[in-house]
């Protein structure tokens, strides 16, 4: 494949442009998920991880009681359920910034474009992956960090997608000779 994504075939055109529009949809999604848990709150934030009533010694002693749910208690999350999280989305989430990276890469925008982009997305992920057990486990202070870290990723998406689009689409061809 040629590093000029505007010169590429159309069939590789079309496979690219059909990924990063699923990549959109699908992060879209997961923006909604969160939204619909938390608001992009910090209280409700926290309330999610950590629960919504004072902490007990013994966090065994909580179980799951579809009644208390109905009426808006939530539990803390445990670490299993914690562990759960993470090891779904440190893989999808680095595999899925990579694929697009690599897209990004065929392209030809300026190094230091791509680079602040690779890093901001590095550090969205970090902040993605480490602010459940933040939260849950250090302080209530992390649920911006992890709020952050869907602005951050967002800010990602967006050149990760458009950048590649508008190169192999909307980009003036250069003529062949």
């Amino acid at each position: 494949m040629p590093k000029d994504l505007s010169q590429s075939p159309i069939s590789n055109k079309l496979y690219i442009t059909f990924f990063l529009i699923i990549m959109a949809y699908a992060f879209y999604v997961s923006c909604a998920n969160f939204y619909e848990r938390t608001s992009f709150s910090p209280r409700n934030t926290v309330r999610h991880y950590s629960g919504n009533e004072e902490k007990l010694n013994d966090e065994s002693s909580y179980e799951y009681n579809e009644n208390l749910l109905q009426e808006g208690f939530f539990f803390p999350k445990s670490y299993r359920e914690i562990i759960e999280i993470t090891h779904v989305h440190a893989f999808t989430i680095s595999l899925i910034i990579f694929v697009m990276s690599r897209i990004l890469s065929m392209t030809l925008i300026r190094d230091w474009i791509k680079i602040t982009i690779y890093s901001v997305g590095f550090v969205g992920t970090i902040m993605n992956l480490s602010g459940p057990w933040l939260i849950r486990f250090k302080s209530d202070v992390f649920s911006l960090s992890l709020i952050t870290s869907y602005f951050l990723l967002g800010f990602c998406f967006i050149f990760l997608i458009t950048l590649p689009l508008y190169e192999m689409w909307f980009k003036s061809r250069e003529l062949e000779i």
